[in-house]
């Protein structure tokens, strides 16, 4: 039974027979008592608030937070102050107002040797209410970190395969050079001054490739200490773009930067992001020996911002775009083969993904995908009308 007809019930209570009335009332409890079990015997904590007043909360949203349990089963109309213990919380909750449609965020309490994980999450409802749903994420946040360990113990052996043949070609050449250096001093017992450069520069060459093998290999493998802050995308696209734009068009490249007005901010790691896109460049740049022309176009799609960098390269054959994210995957004469993994790594720091579309003799395109953060698309909602 609901509420509206309860109402019009009660507008002709008057005329209405005791039975129907007793009828009707029994019915709306019986209501109230499914609800309230659904409520209580299900797994996620529930709570309605209004103006810093709860209205609501079962029994696992008063065990999940920390709060105060002797309102436990009988919260209603407390202010928030009274209930909930944690500061963080507390900070957290009151700062919710009729903006906060699907926010959510994440605590860590310790209890006892292990870290639990809460997930809180808003809903606005009618009349100013706000649904605070709260739910143990633990178990599944530890799957999470076991496939990214699995995920990463694969990586790590496909890398360790392609470091092992990469460092196999200068250790060669390195190698026949001090041989040659050995025959030298056989055959004169000295060595002038150019064959000693000759030799001695070839062997400073490839220990610079080696030391950048280990430099790229490190960056690939280390955790990245990324360092979210809103940050408006156009600045980190002008930075990238003052930097190439010289390089590209000494090579004979023609760069053209397309940026949508009134971006949201996003949440970003500038410095990493713009690591991440000069990769992107730095890539379609040897994809096009003879010029060309690379396009960078940033524009808004839904509960995304995408960074879309197309060139008019030679392209990737189809049967290689599936591996392209892969360690020490390349299809080109020189290079480490890191630099898109390391790009699609700092990628996934932000939340986002990357994709990839190419056609053999006409060119490839890089899409980025990053998330708009929920108060951003509140307020692009609202904005529009």
């Amino acid at each position: 039974m609901t509420d509206k007809m309860l109402r019009k019930a009660l507008e002709r209570i008057d005329s209405m027979p005791r039975s129907e009335f007793r009828r009707l009332v029994q019915k709306r409890i019986e209501h109230g008592e499914l609800l309230e079990e659904l409520l209580e015997t299900g797994h996620l904590g529930q709570a309605v608030m209004k103006d810093g007043r709860l209205l609501y909360a079962n029994t696992l949203f008063m065990t999940l937070l920390p709060t105060n349990r002797k309102f436990l089963g009988r919260c209603e109309g407390r202010l928030v102050d009274e209930v909930l213990t944690d500061p963080e919380v507390l900070e957290y909750v009151k700062g919710l107002d009729v903006h906060c449609d699907g926010l959510v965020k994440e605590f860590y309490f310790q209890q006892g040797s292990e870290v639990r994980i809460i997930e809180l999450s808003c809903r606005v409802l009618d009349g100013g209410r706000i649904d605070l749903v709260v739910e143990d994420v633990t178990q599944r946040e530890r799957e999470r970190a076991r496939l990214r360990r699995s995920e990463s113990l694969a990586s790590m052996t496909t890398m360790a395969a392609g470091i092992a043949h990469e460092i196999k070609n200068p250790l060669a050449a390195m190698q026949i050079h001090i041989q040659l250096l050995n025959k030298a001093f056989d055959r004169k017992k000295t060595l002038t001054k150019e064959d000693a450069e000759r030799y001695l520069s070839v062997l400073q060459e490839e220990i610079e490739h080696l030391n950048g093998i280990a430099v790229d290999f490190l960056f690939a493998v280390r955790p990245m200490n990324v360092k979210l802050r809103k940050t408006r995308i156009e600045e980190v696209i002008k930075a990238l773009e003052d930097f190439v734009r010289p390089e590209l068009e000494d090579h004979g490249i023609r760069l053209v930067v397309k940026v949508e007005p009134f971006l949201p901010q996003l949440e970003l790691d500038a410095s990493y992001l713009r690591q991440a896109l000069l990769n992107l460049v730095k890539n379609s740049e040897s994809a096009m020996e003879k010029g060309g022309r690379l396009d960078i176009e940033v524009f808004s799609d839904g509960d995304f911002v995408r960074i879309a960098v197309r060139d008019t390269g030679c392209g990737i054959d189809q049967e290689h775009l599936a591996k392209i994210f892969e360690p020490y995957f390349t299809t080109k004469a020189s290079g480490t083969g890191l630099g898109l993994t390391v790009a699609y790594k700092i990628v996934k720091e932000h939340g986002g993904d990357m994709g990839v579309e190419s056609t053999v003799g006409q060119g490839t395109c890089f899409t980025i995908s990053l998330p708009v953060p929920s108060d951003e698309r509140t307020a692009l909602e609202e904005s529009n009308g």
